[in-house]
């Protein structure tokens, strides 16, 4: 049976990094190199669709000729989201018409100008001539982030997790592989605070902003397509959301990652105080799961179906040839356990590829954020409908291998 949710005593909070590295036993080089920390702000709303995410990767600026070092700073998604046809449950939606308004912006901070915990536990504060970010952690599942950048982006964002929603952490080290274990393997832990939030904001964006950018994805890091330049240059340059979806999540470790990869997906509905969220990580069955939180008499509740309840397929999919990898247009999910049975219909709308083809050891790694819609219903043993939502806009993100990367542009632009 679910479990009434209870507040996550984890601190959640606080920067995983400044610790291990003033530990007595630090982690070699190697491990250091390898080692994330990430936080991946979502907010889903018709005026911006999208990441606000920190990605503290390599901080001990080790083998510098291939590995980034640093706080990588990444705000990226759909601008004027246009909202999808209805389609019958189950099929795939049809993917907006026309060109898409698109953003993609990063700035890596060097990992010693960062202050962590600072003026709280997860909080941090960076800056230099190109911009500047206060991130100020309000416990696990609020944070206050504010973002400048000199060439003209302004970004205002409030995220408040939903009382009680916390789902439990979980770890792993049985990743496959001779890199998946052993002294040399990878261990990961995913933290989700808050699998729905409320969020608040407003995004502001330059002219000079965007000619410092590519007009497509692909070899260069960031990129704002023509119907967002166009936007803009017709002075419609400011978003602003109230009250919109949104989504937290914190998670460290060692990961070789192009060695590995993930396929994840969220449906946060802060009107209805529900979520589904869906973690896989390519060679663990540990971090293959799902988690629901609902609503119900008054309470929040909360259910996981791990890899052994769940069953995941592509219905659909497609070659991309941005990301040189087939990539999902249809999710479907089932899943049942603990006398609960959740049905989950993902359609994958549009995407934001995340590249950084100028270090060798990141050029054959992609990210694609998704952007797409979501039916799904959770039910009890009786068929009785606990919770569920059609054509609820949701977030996703694919990650893994990909044998081909275009060559890399000159860099300095992002």
């Amino acid at each position: 049976m679910p479990v009434t949710s209870s507040p996550n005593t984890t601190d959640s909070a606080r920067w995983v990094w400044p610790e291990i590295a003033a530990s007595a036993t630090p982690p070699g080089r190697l491990r250091a190199a390898s080692f994330i920390e990430w936080r991946y702000y979502a907010v889903l709303s018709p005026s911006f669709h999208g990441i606000v995410g920190l990605a503290l990767v390599n901080p001990g600026d080790h083998f510098r000729a291939i590995a980034e070092s640093g706080l990588l700073l990444i705000v990226a998604g759909m601008l004027d989201r246009p909202t999808p046809p209805p389609t019958p449950s189950g099929a795939i939606a049809e993917p907006p018409a026309g060109e898409t308004s698109a953003l993609c912006w990063m700035h890596l901070f060097p990992a010693a100008s960062c202050r962590f915990d600072t003026p709280a536990p997860g909080s941090v504060t960076a800056g230099d001539r190109a911009c500047c970010i206060a991130l100020t952690q309000r416990g696990p599942a609020a944070a206050d982030i504010e973002i400048e950048a000199a060439a003209g982006l302004s970004l205002r964002l409030a995220h408040v997790g939903i009382v009680g929603s916390a789902v439990t952490p979980r770890s792993a080290r049985d990743f496959a592989g001779p890199l998946g274990s052993g002294p040399f393997g990878a261990w990961w832990t995913v933290d989700c605070p808050s699998p729905v939030a409320v969020t608040d904001g407003t995004l502001t964006l330059g002219r000079a902003l965007l000619a410092s950018l590519a007009e497509r994805p692909g070899a260069a890091p960031g990129y704002a397509t023509p119907a967002l330049r166009q936007r803009v240059a017709d002075g419609r340059n400011q978003w602003a959301w109230q009250r919109a979806s949104g989504y937290y999540e914190h998670s460290f470790g060692v990961r070789p990652l192009p060695l590995h990869g993930w396929d994840f997906l969220f449906v946060p509905d802060a009107t209805a105080a529900q979520s589904v969220v869906l973690q896989t990580y390519r060679g663990s069955r540990a971090l293959r799961y799902a988690d629901v939180c609902w609503r119900q008499d008054g309470a929040m509740r909360q259910q996981r179906f791990d890899a052994d309840a769940l069953r995941l397929d592509w219905a659909e999919h497609v070659h991309d040839p941005v990301l040189g990898v087939r990539r999902p247009l249809l999710r479907r999910i089932d899943a049942e356990a603990g006398g609960l049975r959740l049905v989950v219909r993902n359609s994958v709308l549009d995407r934001v590829p995340l590249l950084r083809p100028h270090r060798l050891a990141v050029r054959h790694f992609f990210i694609s954020e998704e952007i797409g819609v979501a039916d799904w219903h959770l039910t009890d043993a009786h068929g009785n409908r606990l919770a569920g939502a059609t054509a609820q806009p949701c977030g996703g993100e694919l990650a893994h291998f990909r044998p081909w990367a275009p060559s890399p542009r000159a860099p300095g632009r992002t």
